[in-house]
C-alpha cells in the first residue's frame, strides 16, 4: 500500500519552483497505476519523493506500514 498525503515539493534557488502542491494518492496492494502528464508536470518528482530520492517539502508518505519522518521546511 502507498499513501501520499498533502505532498508538496518546492525546489529552492534564486527563483523557487513549486513542482508538487497538495498531492494526495492512495494505491492499495495489488493495484497498478500509471502516471501521465505533460513534460514538466511533476511526474518524476512525485515518484522520486515516494522512493525518497527527493525530500518532500511538506506532506506524509506511507509505504506498506513505513511512514516518512516529518518534513521540515528548509530555508
Amino acid at each position: 500500500m502507498i499513501q501520499v498525503t498533502n505532498l508538496t515539493k518546492v525546489f529552492r534557488g534564486e527563483t523557487d519552483v513549486t513542482a508538487l502542491t497538495g498531492i494526495n494518492l492512495n494505491v492499495d496492494d495489488g493495484d497498478i497505476y500509471g502516471i501521465i502528464g505533460m513534460s514538466g508536470a511533476g511526474k518524476s518528482t512525485l515518484l522520486r519523493c515516494i522512493a525518497l530520492l527527493e525530500t518532500p517539502t511538506q506532506g506524509r508518505i506511507e509505504v506498506t506500514g513505513w511512514t516518512s519522518p516529518p518534513c521540515r521546511e528548509r530555508t
